[in-house]
């Protein structure tokens, strides 16, 4: 017997989902598509519903339509790019954020630790630290509920809300044996597009971007402001970090400093709307200050498309590593079902001199997925974030195409479209030992910081961790059982598990024996060799809770190569203008 309910939550679901299809039939209708591809685009809408509606009614237990039918949407985007995303309800807060500038909320930030829901940051100024939550307090109830089974999603959805409302937080904090309640009143919180600003080494300006949301360029506009009337003949603008925001935004920025009517990017998709010019339409605060842009591995999108045109340009120096390589644009669109909207790559976007600077080739990816009926050898995130580009078997035809092909800024100089943009000067951050990086993944100087708090009310304004505090925390890992297996080991245990599988003699065994026991030996040096990474990472991050999270960057900068690279070059300016004329 039919369930009335679910048939008509069937009927219900499928036609939002054909109105959803209607709703792109004016783009089908006008994409430049032949006649046999609209039809198969019906034939599938047909389909789909047909199959959906099949299933749900016949199959042995009772589906939940709405959960069913997101199952479905998932499935077909898998299938493209990562950033064509389906969102429903509170699930685009961070999209709305970002395209507002703006939300209601406490100011944290927070993550998953040791199973908990963790304070990670609060904003400088804003509720949550103006009634003393601090990173590290383990958040084990709101509004009077238990946090244990609560998502991080849902977390969010708590403590954000209408401005002038209250949510109240239940903490464990590292050395207090009670829990702390904290009520909390939401405000409007601008969404930090600049993390920091100021004059260094006298008449060098310094800008930290950290995204381009709605706001982006307002914020800029005002730092630029702020440090001309302080002096400033130089700047640095660093966009190392910042995964991008929104085109327009990354535009505007970028027009401060390049001539009315320049090309800054121009994108080209499928439909007439998704191939434009983006120029600069007004006249730059600063046409021809020198300028230099640091970017990174993180830099990703519109932090691309500024340092792209800059570096096109000639208008200023690049320096760092390579660039993230995301050269896709998307648009948002509204469904017709309530509270839903998809985020979909419509275009491509390219610097000036005509380089695309996309790293991952999704059409072929896609086509080869579609082929086989699985999801690939490599996942698709494999070089996401890596910063660089991948031994040759890993480049696509389209990245080995685009670097036989050399592009020309406005002055002549060679640059190449290599998945990301490459900087004019090339230097990387640090080169971190693997120890390091396991100390830093297993976040245990995050939570030595919060233990240090506890156990100090304050610190010095010139604090620096020296000899003791190193000793301390080598202690503390050991308090921790902080151990890892290395590469070299993984491949040690590899070959004994070969050499007793193949009956190996004892000379053999007694050689791999002596390997191992110079594997440990090497290895019980690894913190010694980690100190520099460990001291100056320790530094930041125990600064950062006593004074905020611009004196956590403040403090960075002495261990900063390629920032102190950009200091120098714009103090000698016969250098600067040699790179720029390609010399």
């Amino acid at each position: 017997m039919k369930n009335p309910w679910l048939h008509k939550r069937t009927i219900g679901v499928l036609m939002v989902l054909l109105l959803s299809f209607s709703f792109f039939g004016g783009w089908f209708a006008e994409s430049l598509v032949g006649d046999d591809y609209y039809y198969e685009v019906k034939r599938g809408i047909r389909l789909f519903g047909d199959v959906y509606k099949t299933i749900t009614e016949k199959y042995v237990d009772e589906i939940p339509p709405k959960d069913f039918m997101r199952t479905g949407i998932d499935g077909l985007l898998a299938t493209l790019d990562p950033y064509t995303v389906y969102y429903e309800g509170d699930e685009s807060g961070d999209l709305d954020a970002l395209m507002m500038g703006k939300y209601g909320g406490v100011g944290i930030s927070v993550g998953i630790k040791d199973g908990f829901i963790t304070v990670i940051t609060t904003m400088d100024g804003s509720p949550a630290q103006r009634v003393g939550i601090l990173p590290g307090d383990r958040i084990v109830g709101v509004n009077g509920l238990t946090a244990h089974d609560i998502s991080l999603q849902e977390m969010s959805n708590f403590v954000k809300g209408e401005p002038g409302t209250k949510v109240r937080l239940t903490v464990l904090r590292e050395g207090q044996d009670h829990r702390m309640d904290f009520e909390l009143v939401r405000e409007m919180i601008a969404v930090e597009n600049i993390s920091y600003t100021g004059m260094m080494n006298g008449s060098i300006g310094y800008i930290k971007i950290t995204k381009f949301s709605k706001t982006a360029n307002f914020d800029f506009v005002r730092a630029l402001k702020d440090l001309k009337n302080s002096g400033m003949q130089s700047l640095i603008l660093d966009l190392r970090g910042n995964p991008g925001g929104l085109l327009d935004a990354a535009i505007d920025v970028t027009n401060q400093f390049v001539k009315k009517g320049e090309t800054i990017t121009y994108t080209k998709g499928r439909i007439a709307d998704a191939s434009r010019n983006y120029n600069a339409i007004n006249d730059p605060m600063f046409p021809d200050m020198p300028l230099v842009v640091l970017v990174d591995g993180g830099s990703a999108s519109a932090s691309e498309i500024v340092g792209g045109a800059l570096q096109d340009l000639d208008r200023g120096v690049v320096i760092g590593s390579t660039t993230f390589g995301k050269g896709l644009v998307q648009t948002v669109y509204p469904l017709q079902e309530r509270d839903a909207v998809i985020k979909i790559t419509t275009a491509k976007y390219y610097t000036p001199s005509g380089r695309s600077i996309q790293k991952e080739d999704y059409s072929s990816r896609r086509t080869r997925k579609m082929e086989r009926g699985d999801d690939g050898e490599r996942d698709i995130f494999d070089t996401f974030g890596s910063g660089d580009t991948g031994s040759d078997s890993s480049k696509t035809q389209a990245d080995r195409s685009n670097e036989k092909q050399v592009f020309k800024t406005a002055k002549g100089r060679s640059v190449y479209a290599n998945g990301g943009i490459t900087p004019d000067i090339e230097i990387a951050s640090h080169e971190y030992t693997v120890y390091f990086r396991e100390v830093l993944k297993r976040g245990l100087i995050f939570d030595y910081a919060t233990n240090f708090v506890a156990h100090h009310a304050r610190i010095d304004s010139d604090f620096a961790v020296d000899e003791n505090l190193i000793i301390d925390f080598e202690k503390y890992l050991q308090t921790r059982n902080f151990n890892y297996i290395s590469a070299a080991e993984k491949q040690m245990e590899e070959i004994e598990r070969l050499a007793k599988k193949n009956n190996y003699g004892a000379t053999a065994m007694d050689k791999i024996d002596v390997l191992r026991g110079e594997l440990t030996a090497e290895k019980q040096k690894d913190f010694q060799n980690s100190k520099t990474f460990i001291a100056m990472t320790l530094e930041q991050e125990i600064v950062s809770r006593y004074f905020g999270n611009r004196a956590r960057i403040l403090t960075s900068f002495k261990y900063d190569k390629p920032y102190l690279a950009a200091v120098a070059l714009l103090k000698n300016q016969d250098k600067y203008r040699q790179v720029l004329a390609g010399k």
